[in-house]
């Protein structure tokens, strides 16, 4: 963890909670600020005691904490918010979870919301194309990821010169760290490569 704006998660099983889509959802609100059960039953329209059930099993995984408690007719109602402002699966996990059926049905689904956002920009990707430009697509992202990754582990001391600042030497220290990853450039050459015959016709 970088103060509390990244946690990376490391472990396995950890990550593999987060293919389920009710507690995708109960950490994206959480991330946003804290919310009790209650809240979070109502914002999802979900049962309370199953959301209860997700934010124990999320307590103990150590994504979430508890910020505070609140006496509400004579019960205590505990609040919460996760761990970090972002958590992210490593790099390193994507080969190991891809073999759990769940993980890799939630990152197949990314992969075609990786395209629906690409033809999102006026881009008709031919049908016989889709499958390699999603392909291409899904392995600059977890590249990206990999980048990401490093570059966390370089910093060694918080970034005080504002967050937009800060942001954009980020970006800039990843594209200069992917410009010397192979795999990475392949990928996006023969992705422009695509674009450019689409664009052509």
């Amino acid at each position: 963890m970088v103060g509390r704006h990244t946690y990376i998660i490391k472990d396995p099983e950890v990550a593999k909670l987060l293919a389920d889509e009710t507690r995708r959802q109960i950490l994206n609100l959480l991330r946003k600020g804290e919310s009790s059960a209650t809240d979070l039953a109502k914002a999802l329209g979900k049962n309370h005691s199953s959301i209860v059930h997700h934010l124990n099993t999320l307590l103990e995984a150590e994504l979430i904490e508890v910020t505070r408690e609140e006496k509400v007719r004579n019960m205590i109602q505990p609040y919460y918010r996760t761990v970090a402002r972002n958590l992210h699966v490593a790099y390193s996990l994507t080969e190991a979870l891809s073999q759990d059926p769940d993980y890799a049905a939630w990152q197949e689904d990314f992969a075609e919301k990786l395209l629906q956002s690409l033809e999102a920009y006026n881009l008709d990707i031919p049908e016989d194309k889709k499958e390699e430009v999603k392909e291409l697509l899904r392995t600059m992202y977890y590249r990206r990821k990999k980048a990401y990754e490093e570059r966390i582990d370089q910093r060694t001391k918080p970034v005080e010169t504002g967050k937009y600042a800060a942001r954009s030497v980020a970006h800039i220290l990843s594209h200069i760290q992917l410009m010397g990853d192979a795999e990475y450039m392949e990928a996006l050459t023969r992705l422009s490569e695509v674009i450019g015959q689409i664009r052509e016709r």
